[in-house]
């Protein structure tokens, strides 16, 4: 069953095309990543299913319904801001249960569920404090619980993640995945952090220049890049051309491009004396080293003029050294090179 649907969206503010005929279909208990650099519009398209924004174009459907004329109130959305818009006057239970009092929800139905939501978020004890004695990562679950805790056909997160410490980043977002399987509930997770769209979604959306430029699991994204640009997004800019360090897999003369991840290149010493070492090797020379914690970024240029980046662990180079190189088959990923314009 589709929950979210939308149809050519297009989003415009006076002659600036922020969104171009947007197309997404969210499926029942989906946990989709809206993905993408800071400016991309994705808040934009969160505000605008939320009904807090008009679309220039297009339609947006909720549980098969369009919902273009409803306001934000009447559409079956809950949008969770990037800084939890809570009450200060009022207490963590108050403040979760008060959708529900909205919806003339009866008191003892409201209690039961604001009881079962406390617990499944961890804020269980927490619910006669006052907003301003918690901390960042408790609001942002009250904030949670109270979208929860309506059952929304659609759970609409903007950067949710953004405003907390790594630490307790990696926990929300675990919290997040939890919730999303204890609850089944359809989410649109919006977020420019590729690692966090990567380890929460059943379903990433890449937007790029207004537009979506792939949608799948998170492994064909990061594996199977489209195009370049998606490619360059996930941190491959190891974009080469086959005639040049390929040409055994470049037929007729086809100006055929591919993209080597920096973690599949294999690299090793410049030592004659390796009987390992055949044709499909290739020199180069270290130019910059980058210590980044768990994983060395080097820069190894290469006697075709390309600079290719490398990711290893505890490498044993340094500026200036010989190195081999080679490229796994089974790692290579293929593109078509757009033809030249005339």
């Amino acid at each position: 069953m589709e929950r979210l649907g939308l149809r050519k969206l297009t989003i415009q503010y006076g002659s600036t095309t922020v969104i171009r005929d947007l197309h997404l279909s969210i499926q029942d208990g989906e946990l989709v990543s809206l993905l993408g650099p800071s400016g991309a519009g994705k808040t934009t398209i969160l505000k605008t299913i939320a009904g807090l924004l008009p679309p220039s174009d297009g339609k947006i459907y909720i549980d098969g319904k369009c919902v273009n004329h409803l306001p934000a109130e009447k559409r079956d959305a809950v949008l969770i801001f990037q800084k939890p818009l809570l009450f200060p006057f009022l207490n963590v239970n108050q403040n979760i249960g008060f959708g529900l009092k909205m919806r003339h929800v009866d008191r003892k139905t409201a209690v039961r569920k604001i009881e079962r939501i406390l617990e499944i978020t961890g804020l269980n004890g927490l619910g006669t404090r006052k907003i301003h004695q918690l901390s960042g990562g408790q609001q942002q679950r009250v904030a949670l619980a109270r979208g929860l805790i309506l059952e929304p056909a659609i759970l609409l997160l903007d950067e949710p993640l953004s405003n907390l410490d790594p630490g307790l980043r990696g926990q929300m977002r675990d919290l997040i995945c939890s919730l999303q399987t204890q609850t089944k509930t359809t989410m649109l997770f919006v977020t420019h952090d590729q690692s966090e769209a990567l380890s929460i979604s059943d379903r990433v959306c890449l937007l790029l220049d207004g537009k979506l430029r792939q949608s799948g699991t998170p492994q064909e994204l990061f594996y199977h890049p489209a195009d370049q640009d998606v490619a360059r997004f996930f941190g491959c800019d190891n974009i080469l051309p086959c005639q040049t360090f390929l040409p055994e897999q470049s037929p007729n003369g086809r100006k055929e491009l591919f993209a080597i991840r920096p973690e599949d290149i294999e690299i090793r010493t410049n030592n004659r004396n390796q009987d390992c070492i055949d044709k499909s090797w290739f020199n180069g020379t270290v130019e910059k080293i980058i210590f980044e914690g768990q994983l060395t970024k080097l820069t190894v240029s290469t006697s075709p003029g390309y600079d290719l980046t490398v990711l290893c662990r505890r490498p044993s180079f340094h500026p200036g050294q010989s190195v081999y190189l080679r490229f796994p088959k089974e790692r290579i990923h293929y593109f078509q090179e757009p033809p030249e314009e005339s």
